[in-house]
């Protein structure tokens, strides 16, 4: 009896395949097994970075607004500051106060001429002539013309524009004192000819209708003084 013949070329393997799917008896085991879900709560994120912002946004606001404030003050007291130097500086009319009887007396100043006006009434309570005064920086003169007799005491002034307008301005918040006594230095009237070169158009238009003298600041009665006069 012949043994079987077994032909190698067609003898096949049977290697188990593997598949994707899984076995019946496993996929209960699979679907019971918990899988892990990682959840973000986006939304609150997005609240809390919306409020961030809008506290950023009302501190940046409030921090503008503030200094938006102090710059505004700061400029509005500077132009306060600039404007009232300059009319301090370019006042043209004061209204001032003179003596212990505080009599109204009306001051102009001229800047471009350096000069200053002032003048009050006659004062019977006081005993004081109707004086208008004339202030001549440029020539360092004062005139006081006495309207009641008529007559120009011509002093010499010892101070600059800028003092004495300083010192006018003075008289707005405190009356100015009591005035100087003056004691006439020569009995001969001043020529025309010598006020005009002397005292310029100034002193010459403020003295030219009265009889004029020279006169000197004293700060005591004195028995060689030929005329004393209180201004």
């Amino acid at each position: 009896m012949a043994p079987p013949k077994v032909t190698l070329a067609s003898k096949t393997t049977t290697e188990p395949q593997l598949d994707d799917v899984p076995l019946d008896e496993k996929k209960d085991k699979l679907d019971m097994v918990p899988v892990a879900v990682v959840t973000v709560d986006t939304e609150r994120r997005n609240v809390q970075a919306l409020r961030a912002r809008r506290s950023r946004q009302q501190c940046r606001r409030l921090v503008c607004g503030i200094s938006l404030l102090i710059i505004m003050a700061i400029a509005t007291l500077s132009t306060l500051a600039l404007v009232h130097r300059l009319r301090n500086r370019h006042r043209r009319h004061l209204e001032c106060h003179y003596g212990k009887y505080k009599m109204p007396e009306h001051v102009h100043v001229d800047h471009d001429n350096h000069l200053i006006y002032a003048k009050h009434d006659h004062d019977r309570k006081s005993e004081t002539p109707a004086l208008h005064m004339l202030h001549e920086y440029d020539r360092r003169l004062i005139a006081y013309k006495d309207e009641d007799n008529n007559i120009c005491y011509i002093d010499r002034l010892d101070e600059t524009f800028e003092d004495g307008y300083v010192r006018w301005l003075s008289y707005e918040k405190h009356s100015r004192p009591d005035g100087k006594m003056l004691a006439r230095v020569s009995e001969k009237p001043i020529e025309k000819e010598v006020l005009l070169h002397v005292g310029d158009i100034h002193i010459y238009a403020h003295c030219e209708n009265a009889t004029s003298f020279w006169f000197m600041e004293i700060h005591e009665r004195t028995e060689s003084a030929a005329m004393i006069v209180h201004v």
